[in-house]
């Protein structure tokens, strides 16, 4: 008991950081987004304050996030473009009339959209992903019978997938470089593996059992 209590002595700002972004969101107190500048700003008052960082390297790491934003700026841009003429172009509709003659049934449909989610995923970042996708497979999924929040957490975790699959997979570069680059990208790959699995095991048991998603999103809503 001893060494539990001086554990959570030493991690409490963790605790008070996580409970402030979720707490937040759960009592409405603050959008998911905002939730999220919260925890970024509480996370570098703790560091100051408990962890090594200066304002060196604070200069260095908002330099680097600077340049990751704006690589994945425009790719965002391109992609907001596409979904703007694919919304216009009637797309979506002609997908469903396209789906609706092909004869193919529901949970077809469904793995045809995560083989694309998990192709789409090697060579794009989660944001422009979901921007480029959403105004086709939303519709698609919706009018099949799927639920919007059911839809929403399996697109997350495909999603989340691709953050971890090589050669885009930001996840990848993040944890490749909390390492100071020791360990090399493909190792990092590698070791994410059992991860990818445990994500397309989640996958098919949302589909089998899509009350595991809905669960929670019905107590609080």
């Amino acid at each position: 008991l001893g060494a539990v209590l001086r554990g959570l002595a030493q991690v409490w700002p963790l605790l008070v950081l996580i409970l402030a972004v979720i707490g937040s969101i759960i009592k409405g107190l603050a959008t998911p987004t905002e939730a999220a500048a919260l925890g970024v700003g509480l996370a570098t008052v703790i560091s100051f304050l408990w962890g090594d960082l200066t304002l060196t390297k604070l200069r260095e790491a908002v330099f680097h996030a600077t340049l990751l934003f704006a690589a994945i700026g425009f790719v965002v841009i391109g992609a907001t473009i596409l979904a703007q003429s694919v919304s216009i172009l009637g797309v979506p509709h002609q997908i469903l009339n396209a789906v609706g003659d092909s004869g193919l049934d529901r949970y077809t449909i469904l793995l045809l959209v995560v083989l694309v989610y998990l192709v789409l995923g090697c060579f794009f970042d989660g944001l422009s992903l979901m921007i480029m996708t959403l105004p086709v497979v939303f519709p698609l999924l919706v009018g099949l019978g799927y639920d919007p929040i059911w839809i929403g957490v399996m697109i997350t975790i495909l999603i989340e997938i691709g953050q971890v699959t090589p050669p885009v997979g930001l996840n990848l570069s993040v944890l490749a470089s909390l390492t100071n680059n020791e360990v090399s990208l493909g190792r990092v790959a590698r070791a994410t593996v059992p991860y990818w699995i445990i994500h397309l095991l989640a996958i098919g048991v949302l589909t089998v059992f899509p009350a595991i998603a809905l669960f929670l999103p019905d107590l609080l809503f």
